[in-house]
């Protein structure tokens, strides 16, 4: 026979799971009428109450699957903001880093709330989500109707806007550079990107990969490729500021000028999007303040704020904004073809 959980209880009753967890942990929030039907419906089912949570002391605990996540930029800014937000609401925060269920269900059990950062396995998805514990996830993308409250970014929206953007500066072959593929955020770009050139007359998109962020010899090669298929792009918008600084360097390096040749616009507006020559046009993405919502949602599911009652999870996407600085500009007027032929004739020079 199946286990009996919370969430059985909940949907036997119709209420939420926290609800559920406050009454059979005698936590405030409830009332005792509705106290007296949870515990009422767990005996019922057969509930093992040995199983209970203890009482939540006033933390938050940050989850990350690995070190390697929780050291990239976007994700360390996130957990900048959970901190903040954190402090500011009495809470106190701490970060693990692992992909063992047994753990995070032990983490969840003595804390005020979850918020699981950057992607996650499977498992930590459906542990969290069986459990009594309130929890957010920050993260691109989420297992479908997974019933979790979710902080994001508009992503397809900014690659609209960025196409629209370049259009308004007359161009019209313009690339997508992902960078290194997997990442479902640059993925999502491009497909805002593409539907919206695809809907301008007259405008053409061509996407390239690399083998790394940092693969200028691969950019290199797809740039001949496309002069060769006649394909001549005057703008570029990258995956990432990181992949941008690729771009934008070796199309220097091939002899282009910036942006009077060639246009280039990164995503995310990280530290080296102005420390470099010159500063790059970039989207900047709000992942500070994508840590201080999910703290807000999760503090208000805890503690059962009425403007969230009977509300189902929600999906929160914040609204990036362009910086416009000094790598993009104008579509040009004349080829820059002819400044490569030399590099294209001799790849090694």
């Amino acid at each position: 026979m199946a286990r009996v959980t919370i969430q059985n209880i909940a949907d036997h009753l119709g209420i939420s799971k926290f609800a559920v967890s406050r009454a059979l942990t005698g936590k405030s929030g409830v009332s005792e009428q509705t106290r007296r039907q949870v515990r009422e419906a767990a005996d019922r089912l057969g509930y093992d109450q040995r199983r209970r949570a203890p009482q939540n002391i006033q933390a938050i605990e940050v989850i990350f699957k690995d070190r390697t996540t929780a050291n990239r930029e976007l994700w360390i800014d996130v957990q900048d903001g959970v901190d903040s937000e954190a402090q500011r609401a009495g809470y106190a925060m701490t970060v693990r880093w692992t992909s063992d269920v047994s753990l995070v269900e032990r983490l969840a059990a003595d804390a005020s709330g979850l918020v699981l950062i950057g992607p996650q396995s499977a498992a930590i998805f459906e542990a969290v989500d069986a459990g009594p514990t309130p929890a957010v996830v920050v993260n691109h993308v989420v297992p479908p109707l997974l019933a979790l409250d979710q902080i994001s970014a508009t992503d397809v929206e900014a690659g609209v806007y960025v196409a629209r953007y370049l259009a308004r500066l007359g161009h019209r072959k313009v690339v997508y550079a992902h960078g290194r593929l997997g990442y479902p955020g640059r993925i999502a770009r491009m497909r805002g990107f593409a539907e919206a050139i695809d809907a301008i007359e007259g405008m053409e998109v061509r996407e390239v990969a690399f083998s790394d962020d940092q693969a200028a010899d691969d950019l290199r090669e797809a740039i001949f490729a496309m002069i060769e298929d006649g394909f001549e792009p005057t703008a570029f918008f990258c995956g990432s500021d990181g992949v941008a600084v690729t771009v934008l360097s070796e199309l220097m390096r091939m002899g282009l000028r910036i942006p009077e040749d060639v246009s280039v616009v990164g995503h995310a507006d990280y530290s080296i999007a102005t420390q470099i020559s010159p500063q790059l046009t970039t989207v900047h993405m709000p992942h500070r303040q994508m840590g201080v919502a999910a703290v807000r949602l999760l503090l208000g599911r805890a503690n059962d704020s009425p403007e969230l009652e009977g509300l189902p999870p929600q999906r929160v996407n914040l609204v990036p904004h362009l910086v416009e600085r000094q790598s993009s500009g104008p579509a040009p007027s004349r080829s820059w073809r002819g400044r490569l032929r030399q590099l294209m004739t001799d790849p090694g020079e």
